[in-house]
């Protein structure tokens, strides 16, 4: 009996370790609010997973609220971690050459959390 119940603990605590988080989606006004009047709406390009792996990003494209300038760089607004008010982050991306794009996280605009 101790057999079967230690192996459904061990079962549910692996269930728990290998859920991934929730994912939360981009909130549009305080996105529209990060990027301001250079940047448009726009659909996620056809490089959107490149684009977010290159920022080290872990989150889906359809989650991101994309945006567009006339220069044909993008803009990737994340939501913040699960759980957590505030914390989106706006990156920029700017096109290099054909499928290569220049991203740095000095670019990044980060929204402004008021303490509780």
């Amino acid at each position: 009996m101790r057999l079967i119940i230690s192996v459904a603990m061990a079962c549910t605590l692996l269930a728990c370790a290998t859920t991934p988080p929730p994912q939360v989606t981009a909130d549009a006004m305080r996105c529209d609010a990060l990027a301001g009047e250079r940047w448009r709406p726009a659909l996620a390009p056809d490089v959107a997973v490149e684009l977010l792996a290159l920022a080290h990003q872990r989150v889906q494209p359809a989650n991101v609220r994309w945006y567009t300038a006339d220069d044909g760089a993008y803009a990737a607004c994340l939501p913040p971690q699960a759980g957590a008010d505030c914390g989106h982050v706006l990156h920029t991306y700017q096109p290099q050459v054909h499928r290569m794009w220049g991203w740095s996280d000095s670019t990044a605009r980060r929204e402004t959390c008021v303490p509780a």
